[in-house]
């Protein structure tokens, strides 16, 4: 795989990690109420399913593209469409939602599945538990996939995925237990989102033209 889609895919991984959602909310919770440590448990419980979920989305992609190259190319068109959709609702969300209501959005769902008593289990479970992040992994992994890659380029790929989840959220953790990094970062996380949708949208179309041309 080429160094600028490696670094295409790490920056995705990057602002996507540190984009709103049930599992940041559920990080700062830990960090906020219990301490620190809490919340570098439950960072790295997720960043741990968030790679099993890439290294499950990188090779199932990479059988089908082996045994299926017509399916294959069909689930790249899907998966282009897709990170279209997320990209400009999350630009649209992003616009429309107050700053203060960005980082309280959790669903019910989600909600019950987290108990408070073990950090790292929990940061682990809103991974496993979020299936949006396998339809992501596998839409955006599947831009990226080429017959003929071996194991070992969708385990360095997961790895990544894996990695920057777990730096992101030891960043976000440091920053969040202190009041005025906190405040920063509230002020800069429609900033993160818009950028975050720009390059899912871009990335989306990128691929659809490429493909028909």
């Amino acid at each position: 795989m080429p160094f600028e889609s490696w670094l295409y895919l790490c920056l995705i991984c990057l602002l996507g990690a540190s984009s709103p959602g049930p599992s940041l909310l559920v990080i700062i919770k830990h960090s906020v109420a219990d301490g620190r440590r809490a919340g570098i448990r439950a960072s790295v419980g997720h960043g741990i399913g968030v790679f099993i979920y890439a290294l499950a989305s990188a090779s199932g992609l990479s059988f089908i593209l082996d045994t299926n190259p017509f399916l294959f190319s069909i689930i790249q068109i899907l998966g282009a469409l897709f990170l279209i959709w997320i990209g400009f609702s999350t630009v649209m969300a992003s616009l429309k939602a107050k700053r203060e209501s960005i980082l309280q959005k959790e669903s019910d769902a989600q909600q019950k599945a987290i108990l408070n008593s073990n950090h790292f289990r929990d940061g682990f479970i809103i991974a496993i538990f979020n299936p949006k992040i396998l339809v992501f992994f596998s839409s955006l992994f599947s831009q990226f996939l080429k017959s003929g890659q071996g194991f070992d380029i969708h385990f360095y790929m997961a790895c990544l995925a894996g990695a920057i989840d777990l730096v992101v959220y030891l960043v976000i953790v440091a920053i969040i237990t202190i009041n005025y990094f906190r405040q920063l970062y509230e002020s800069y996380t429609k900033f993160i989102l818009i950028c975050f949708g720009g390059l899912l949208i871009i990335l989306g179309f990128s691929i659809i033209i490429v493909h028909y041309t």
